[in-house]
């Protein structure tokens, strides 16, 4: 949420919370029961859009993910990782 808030408001949030629910399953249930507002990754709403359990109302405010891939140069020829860079740029090239 911080980095949400400061990607497109330049500061940190003003929102004092109410409740602080440190699971996004559980997070999205007490979304559903109309328990407050949250930011919540895609893929974990979902199921809930298709079922018009929740709904999105600041879709063009939206954050990307930037993931790393860190490993010793001696093994970037290592299967594993090659399916991982691979893996990784599909993803990317697909979304």
């Amino acid at each position: 949420m911080r980095r949400f808030w400061r990607q497109h408001f330049k500061k940190r949030p003003e929102i004092q919370p109410h409740h602080v629910i440190p699971n996004l399953q559980t997070v999205l249930k007490a979304i559903q029961h109309h328990m407050g507002i949250s930011l919540l990754p895609r893929y974990l709403i979902q199921k809930a859009l298709q079922e018009k359990k929740v709904k999105i109302e600041l879709e063009h405010l939206a954050v990307k993910n930037q993931i790393f891939l860190a490993y010793k140069l001696k093994h970037r020829d290592h299967p594993v990782i090659q399916k991982t860079i691979r893996s990784l740029k599909k993803e990317k090239v697909e979304k």
